[in-house]
């Protein structure tokens, strides 16, 4: 478990908890507005070996995360922080926490975002991330950016 006070509260990272589906769908229903049919197809697949990381304000839980060990990498598919706990530094509290971790394994991190969704690549730029490949697929007729 990881610690944070800040703003007179205690923030925790607990790991390999069981998600609340309030924020797996908070989280699914934000992406869905970028691009609906892709988030929807993603959601289906399957990884192995899935560490979850649940972010809580004392004891209300308020984001997450979910991360796949694969060979010598830790993939980072799914981040969420609830929109009234965003711009406090949270995220980062939580990409770190699991940055701890995957360094704990001896793995390297990667991540997965949506071209299109600008809050996530400037999140992770700003966190020391950057984009080492892309994924192409066939251009759509309507633009896909997150409101």
């Amino acid at each position: 478990m990881y610690k944070h006070k800040d703003f007179g509260f205690t923030f925790t990272v607990d790991t390999k908890p069981k998600i609340p589906q309030e924020l797996t769908t908070l989280f699914l229903e934000g992406v869905s507005l970028i691009d609906k049919d892709l988030i929807h197809y993603y959601s289906k697949l399957k990884f192995n070996n899935e560490h979850t990381f649940l972010l809580s304000c004392e004891d209300e839980p308020i984001g997450y995360a979910k991360l796949f060990e694969d060979n010598n990498y830790s993939l980072l598919l799914e981040i969420y922080v609830k929109k009234e706990f965003r711009e406090l530094s949270l995220g980062t509290f939580l990409l770190n926490s699991i940055r701890k971790y995957v360094k704990s394994i001896n793995s390297e991190l990667r991540t997965v975002t949506l071209p299109s969704d600008r809050v996530a690549k400037n999140f992770y730029e700003a966190s020391g991330i950057t984009a080492r490949v892309l994924l192409m697929e066939e251009k759509r007729e309507n633009n896909r950016y997150r409101p």
